[in-house]
């Protein structure tokens, strides 16, 4: 591949990506020996929210990015990649016509209908009960848009990759002190500008103690910049062959070759324009356990940008399951055994004797959100990366957006559910994740 297609076809997958460990990941996969070690066969040849399989060289498609917090020290000690939660989790879609990249990120506590189990829980748990399929599910499920492709990747690729160009340039928001990517130590970092290691950057973005699940989002997608700045640079350049090693051993995803042929001709382009979302919601707990309640009509808004992004029909509030949800028990209700069709014919119990034990318990070793009162600082904005369309991080900081007051119930109260409904005013006990 000649010098200045790898120069486009980094650049393009650093943005593309959730964690700048796949910037190498295109490169990787254009050799189909390559394609044999990171491809991950997937029993869903299409969208159920599709009528036929897309084909990338000709149909504008999704991209569903999960970064797993997988690492060696913890498939020691028995988990198995498959059965691990996700750390972050970006819905891409790419448009053709347009040129255009758009990604939302997903709070990895958003409180999600998990179709493998059939009840409601955080989406970050979708993985361990499903691998990529059940994140997929559950993303359709949430949004009610198709999911067509997945990309995993875990936190060693990430550390590595970032320690191979020898780290990256942020802004660190607020002093961190967080576990190291073997679980084994501590790592610290001051507030302010740093060239942060592998280990540091993991940090930053993986962070929530200091303000919440929405503001690491923003953190992760200010990384993917810092990275584009950092993969500029010619000594990057020329690392090529050992990042894309680290990447090939790191990576899982359901491309075909011709599939990440396609996606590199049409969107390697400097010139292609990102545009970037977050969802919008209220923090809720349910005995002590925190949740992301998503505000549905945010979701339907979003949703609706996102599918004609993809030439696809307008959805409405009542397509979605949220909305089915809250009209028979009053809220998005965790761990009550439940299927749509039963919700749409009525037939759902909604007594509570249908509420289950969740199959992935809350780990309490895992940082948990803080109360909204709590958060209050700030991330500061990195600075902008030329002629790559996104804005520049000089700007002064956006203001929080203000809490989405939590959809309105219907006329019906909702039923009691074993001393589970939201309590939007008690803070999340710190033994619960």
């Amino acid at each position: 591949m000649k010098r200045f297609a790898k120069i486009g076809l980094i650049l393009m997958s650093v943005v593309l990506m959730i964690l700048p460990v796949v910037f190498g990941l295109m490169l990787y996969l254009e050799t189909r020996g390559a394609i044999n070690d990171s491809f991950l066969e997937s029993n869903k040849s299409k969208s159920s929210l599709r009528d036929k399989p897309v084909d990338p060289s000709l149909d504008h498609i999704s991209v569903l990015f999960l970064g797993v917090d997988d690492s060696s020290s913890r498939r020691e000690g028995g988990q198995k990649a498959n059965q691990s939660r996700t750390d972050a989790m970006i819905y891409t879609t790419f448009n053709r016509d347009k040129k255009q990249i758009r990604m939302v990120s997903i709070p990895r506590d958003t409180l999600s209908y998990v179709p493998a189990v059939k009840y409601y829980d955080k989406i970050t748990h979708a993985h361990a009960i499903d691998g990529p399929e059940g994140s997929m599910d559950s993303v359709e499920s949430t949004l009610n848009v198709p999911v067509d492709y997945y990309a995993r990747i875990n936190m060693e690729a990430f550390v590595e990759v970032i320690d191979e160009l020898g780290g990256v340039e942020f802004n660190v928001p607020f002093d961190l002190n967080e576990p190291n990517t073997e679980d084994k130590g501590r790592i610290k970092v001051k507030k302010g500008k740093h060239n942060l290691s592998g280990d540091e950057a993991l940090a930053v973005v993986r962070s929530r103690k200091q303000d919440s699940d929405l503001e690491r989002g923003k953190r992760q997608m200010e990384m993917i910049k810092a990275i584009i700045r950092k993969a500029q640079e010619t000594n990057s350049i020329n690392k090529l062959d050992d990042l894309v090693k680290i990447v090939g051993k790191n990576a899982k995803h359901n491309f075909s070759f011709k599939d990440i042929q396609n996606l590199a001709t049409t969107y390697s382009s400097s010139k292609v324009k990102i545009e970037s979302e977050q969802l919008v919601g209220t923090d809720s707990n349910v005995n002590g356990v925190y949740f992301f309640n998503p505000d549905l009509d945010n979701l339907v808004k979003l949703s609706n940008k996102l599918r004609k992004d993809l030439k696809l029909s307008t959805t409405k509030k009542t397509d979605f399951m949220n909305y089915l949800m809250i009209q028979a028990y009053g809220d998005l209700m965790p761990y009550v055994e439940v299927t749509k069709k039963q919700l749409q014919d009525g037939t759902a119990d909604t007594d509570g004797n249908d509420t289950v034990e969740p199959a992935v318990e809350p780990a309490p070793e895992e940082s948990v959100e803080q109360p909204p009162q709590e958060q209050e600082q700030q991330v500061p904005q990195q600075e902008a990366v030329p002629d790559q369309n996104v804005p520049s991080n000089d700007a002064p900081a956006q203001e929080q957006e203000q809490q989405v007051p939590q959809q309105n119930a219907p006329a019906q109260e909702a039923p009691a559910q074993n001393n589970q409904g939201f309590n939007q005013s008690a803070e999340p006990s710190p033994d619960q994740y």
